[in-house]
């Protein structure tokens, strides 16, 4: 039986890395910014870097990983990266050459042993730095900041009562704390093992074929996850402060077509095609919706990228 190359589950998968990381750095700004680079940005570099033309699809797949200052991320885009850095969402990044969003590179880098600690609203965190130097220095990227008007949506309460749904649930996990405490764990060499397929991760999130997961975030991240989904930006109007623990099932509109004869990796299901849609599911398990509008929203927008210089 052959395998679903990981490339494959890329347009499902990667908004959870992004979100995962972002989590640390929720926003109670109603936009999604693209922050322009801080004076701390050019202290915050990788020690050895290493940037080579990924293989053929699912063979040397790198996960992401950041872990005792070594960083790896294999059958990665340019523009992922892009993303990955500035904390933004793929709608956020406006232009570029066509390869920026073609070729896939593996990543592998070396920095100081420092914990990844959540930052102030608005802060890039250590990984996101770490990201934005590497662009600069192996792809010589420059970039500036707009506002255009776009197709948006906000995330609202769906009841007027304001009842939540039976799968969006008060957290009181203290992620700062935890996030100490694995990266000390980590660094003694006893890191904790990744959620089981199904496990509500602790402090951070998991979005899978039609199926969200997460543990102790703010309800301004999970507006973000469901924009990276739905390619537009997804503001939170709920007023509900505070993190949450969410488990969201649904349906795709699209369902993704499996060749015969390929598996997918272990823990990934497909959805049911006869589940609610992303919106019911929305209202039903949660008691949320979304309710869509036009506004300005804050882009990216890239001047100039080149290609990397071989290693």
């Amino acid at each position: 039986m052959q395998r679903l190359p990981a490339h494959r589950l890329t347009r499902w998968m990667y908004f959870a890395v992004i979100l995962a990381s972002a989590t640390s750095v929720s926003s109670a700004q109603e936009q999604t910014p693209a922050p322009p680079p801080p004076s701390s940005e050019t202290e915050v570099k990788f020690e050895v870097t290493s940037v080579k033309k990924s293989g053929p699809p699912g063979q040397g797949f790198l996960p992401f990983r950041l872990q005792g200052g070594r960083f790896s991320m294999g059958q990665m885009t340019v523009g992922n990266l892009i993303t990955l850095g500035y904390g933004i969402q793929r709608f956020q990044l406006i232009g570029g050459p066509s390869w920026m969003n073609a070729d896939r590179f593996d990543i592998n880098a070396v920095t100081e042993d420092v914990p990844l600690l959540p930052t102030t609203p608005g802060t890039p965190n250590r990984m996101q730095l770490l990201v934005r130097s590497l662009l600069k220095e192996r792809f010589a990227l420059k970039t500036h900041n707009e506002t255009r008007e776009l197709p948006l949506s906000y995330l609202v309460m769906a009841r007027e009562d304001r009842k939540l749904g039976d799968r969006l649930r008060p957290s009181t996990i203290d992620c700062r704390a935890l996030m100490a405490e694995r990266a000390k764990a980590a660094k003694e060499g006893a890191p904790p093992p990744p959620p089981k397929p199904g496990e509500i991760p602790a402090c951070g999130m998991r979005g899978g074929l039609g199926q969200i997961t997460a543990g102790s975030i703010t309800l301004s991240n999970f507006a973000q996850m469901l924009g990276s989904m739905l390619n537009r930006p997804i503001y939170d109007r709920t007023n509900l402060t505070g993190n949450f623990d969410i488990q969201l099932d649904y349906t795709p509109d699209q369902m993704p077509q499996i060749p015969p004869g390929v598996t997918l990796p272990p823990g990934l299901t497909l959805p049911s095609p006869d589940g609610p849609s992303l919106n019911t599911a929305l209202q039903e398990q949660l008691g949320l919706k979304l309710d869509a509008t036009r506004g300005p929203v804050d882009v990216l927008v890239v001047d100039s990228v080149e290609p990397p210089m071989p290693d």
